[in-house]
């Protein structure tokens, strides 16, 4: 395979291979897979994608790798990021992670923020990130420090959001509630109001106060929320039923959900039915929820941890997959590439079809904003923004996948290679 000049403008690639979600209705198939496709670009955006022709020589050559539009990461914290050298808990578990982060705020200045939020865009961008979630420790009333450096980082080719990350217990009195909600609708556009929900801080009245207080200042909201395997987590019931009978003003993202694994089947469906007609996304987060979730000293854990993605699937509740923590008390693994992401819900969650089905969770920009899609995200004049994943096939994705080439508007900007299988002699 040629490679284009990095950082040079082309006209297309040629006989590149989509997944089927992503391709406009009809499209062929050819043993029951779609036709590889014909991609042009003009002035940075898609002009035309059709299905692959011969003698293409314009464009660049693809030769039948498979391709995706720009990754989403919904879901990362930035500002805990890469401290997991210095920060290690005592003990497993969620709340052990949350004292450990604690301890290590002492050290989280300007500059210590700058260099590990700048590492972590740095990979997402090279991984083919095209739009990163941060959630952002929020522990008084007034903005922390990371709120306001991770402001001034950008990152070409990336949209960075940021959503304020307090306890639900900040929200228990309305007018401080309200003065978080002010400040964050104050801080400029991608910005988010979140909240950590769980029945160690449950308050109801908290919950009413922060979603009045989103929905007055037009905020989106980004809920930590049910992160425990507990059949008698009250999060996403009470949101469920409160939606229901109050409008909403935004759109809504339910990161975690763990707990929806505990209780009844019924109670499961209701709730997912009730998120589904509001149209909530679900962010599933597989990395640390398997590492937190049901973690004893000791012990292999009985329980998976993760929420029911199938069932919300089913109930057509919008679905993202995130990587949450990186390389810090809450995660000492983990990495800024969605296609790790996918690859541990694989196997976590016994997906199947993930090339022509599920890649839609780390690349769905619409379930993550709420925006209303008004054409599939490689539609005639889209941004011309791909991951290209050389070597691969479709059956195996997203396994051995580590080689890409990154493009934005039309230009390669992030090449990674990738080493060749050593030949074995019997």
């Amino acid at each position: 395979m040629n490679m284009p000049t990095p950082d040079s403008a082309i006209n297309g690639i040629a006989n590149v291979r989509l997944p089927a979600w992503l391709l406009p209705a009809g499209w062929p198939l050819q043993a029951g897979e779609p036709l590889m496709a014909d991609l042009r670009f003009d002035a940075g955006k898609i002009s035309s994608l059709q299905p692959a022709r011969a003698g293409q020589t314009d464009l660049w050559d693809a030769c039948g790798a498979l391709a995706l539009p720009g990754l989403t990461e919904p879901h990362a914290h930035l500002d805990k990021t890469f401290t997991i050298g210095r920060s290690r808990p005592p003990r497993p578990g969620l709340l052990a992670a949350i004292e450990t982060m604690h301890q290590d705020r002492q050290h989280w200045t300007a500059e210590d923020l700058r260099q590990r939020a700048r590492k972590g865009l740095d990979l997402a961008a090279a991984n083919g990130v095209t739009r990163l979630r941060t959630h952002i420790d929020w522990f008084e009333g007034t903005p922390p420090l990371a709120w306001r450096e991770l402001a001034d980082i950008a990152m070409p080719g990336v949209t960075l959001e940021r959503v304020a990350l307090a306890p639900l217990s900040f929200f228990a009195d309305a007018e401080a509630a309200d003065l978080i909600a002010r400040t964050v609708a104050e801080s400029g556009k991608d910005c988010l109001l979140g909240g950590f929900i769980h029945s160690s801080n449950w308050d109801p009245a908290a919950m009413t106060h922060l979603m009045r207080s989103a929905s007055r200042w037009q905020l989106n909201l980004d809920l930590h929320i049910d992160e425990e395997l507990s059949p008698v987590a009250h999060g996403l019931s009470w949101l469920a039923d409160n939606l229901t009978e109050n409008k909403f003003s935004g759109h809504i993202c339910c990161s975690h959900g763990c707990a929806l694994a505990c209780g009844s089947e019924q109670q499961a469906q209701e709730v997912l039915s009730l998120l589904a007609a509001q149209r909530v996304t679900l962010i599933a987060l597989p990395m640390t929820n398997l590492l937190l979730q049901d973690a004893v000293t000791g012990r292999t854990p009985r329980q998976r941890g993760i929420t029911l993605l199938k069932e919300a699937q089913a109930a057509g509740v919008p679905l993202l997959l995130g990587c949450d923590n990186v390389q810090d008390a809450f995660c000492p693994a983990g990495s800024y590439d969605p296609l790790d992401t996918l690859s541990c819900a694989l196997f976590a969650l016994q997906l199947d079809n993930l090339f022509d089905q599920h890649s839609r969770l780390i690349c769905d920009v619409a379930a993550l904003t709420g925006d209303t899609q008004t054409g599939l995200p490689l539609a005639a004049g889209s941004a011309a923004s791909l991951v290209i994943f050389p070597g691969s096939d479709p059956l195996t994705w997203p396994l051995n996948s580590a080689a890409r080439l990154v493009f934005h508007h039309g230009r390669l900007t992030h090449q990674r290679t990738w080493n060749e299988d050593l030949s074995h002699e019997s």
